[in-house]
């Protein structure tokens, strides 16, 4: 199961995402599953964008894991590219949501 938070600010601001877990073999195998690369290619990519950018006020990153928050002064610039992110990962959770939940999560700061 992939767990995907969309971290908010109290106003609804989205500050970040926070995605764990992995996409049920039974969607298939590792470099065959079109959820994980669905959901890899829409977090991954805001990541690595706002990384480029020098936009990320913290990362972790490990196997199953990505979280990633924007500095705080810059959010309100990204807030359309967080949004596609948070819009197609709800889309793949309305399709497969035997396989993804998504959940805000309001943050401090």
């Amino acid at each position: 199961m992939i767990y995907s938070k969309i971290l908010k600010e109290l106003g609804g601001k989205i500050a970040g995402i926070q995605l764990e877990g992995h996409s049920p073999k039974d969607l298939g195998s590792k470099g065959e599953n079109l959820l994980c690369a669905g959901v890899s290619t829409l977090v991954q990519s805001a990541h690595s964008y706002l990384a480029s950018q020098n936009s990320l006020e913290s990362e972790t990153k490990r196997d199953g894991y990505l979280e990633f928050l924007v500095k705080l002064d810059q959010r309100e610039g990204y807030q359309s590219l967080l949004s596609m992110v948070e819009f197609g990962l709800k889309s793949l959770a309305s399709t497969h949501s035997e396989a993804i939940s998504i959940q805000d999560v309001i943050i401090k700061g």
